[in-house]
């Protein structure tokens, strides 16, 4: 198995009691929220609006916790604190590296279904 994979399966199927069909409906929300989360956060960093990016930072960082996501977790953790401080430039660093892990995130649900 690659060690550079995204998710820890076991960590996923622990927070669903071991039920795969959970699993699969937490990837598919996943999904969705990584689209909208990102595009949000890009739309409050370019209207100078820090604090909700980082709230918004906060929010996809549960669900990668969850998925046991720990890179997409560290990144989502350094947006929240940006957000808090109000850190432009930390906000808008921490939401490029956030965007590509979110990228390649999304990019490895399918594996992560076989994986179940």
């Amino acid at each position: 198995m690659n060690d550079d994979f995204p998710f820890k399966i076991e960590t996923l199927l622990e927070q669903c009691g071991g039920n795969k069909a959970i699993g699969e409906v937490i990837l598919d929300e996943f999904l969705i929220q990584a689209a909208a989360d990102t595009k949000e956060m890009a739309d409050c960093l370019a209207n100078s609006n820090i604090t909700q990016a980082g709230k918004v930072g906060h929010r996809l960082k549960g669900t990668a916790g969850v998925l046991g996501a720990s890179q997409l977790h560290t990144l989502c953790f350094a947006l929240e604190t940006a957000g808090k401080e109000g850190n432009a430039e930390e906000a808008n660093k921490a939401y490029h590296d956030l965007k590509a892990e979110a990228d390649r995130c999304v990019a490895a649900v399918p594996e992560a279904r076989t994986r179940l």
